[in-house]
């Protein structure tokens, strides 16, 4: 989760976990976005953040984009607004430098 203020700046919290389960890129898709609409929740409800978005690691490009009507629609659906690659840099820039 990446907090941020315009003209102020920012910080970022994350959380490790490790898994031994090999999903297929669907799934594995899916189970990103669901874990990042329970931090969006927690933002809003215990935080008081009025406005979290949503940065989905899904881009036009690549095998990803099989995916990208499902996953958009589920973040939609859940009331949030979200941000695809390369904008998201949420999901391009700090989960990349922890997971890779």
């Amino acid at each position: 989760m990446i907090v941020y203020k315009i003209g102020v700046g920012a910080t970022y919290l994350y959380t490790l976990r490790k898994e031994y389960k090999h999903y297929d890129m669907f799934s594995r898709l899916f189970q990103e976005t669901y874990l990042s609409l329970e931090m969006a929740n927690f933002a809003k409800e215990m935080l008081s953040l009025t406005s979290p978005e949503i940065h989905i690691d899904i881009g036009y490009d690549g095998a990803s984009r099989d995916v990208l009507s499902s996953v958009v629609g589920y973040v939609k659906g859940m009331g949030y607004s979200y941000k695809l690659k390369p904008w998201a840099f949420a999901a391009t820039k700090i989960a990349h430098r922890h997971t890779k």
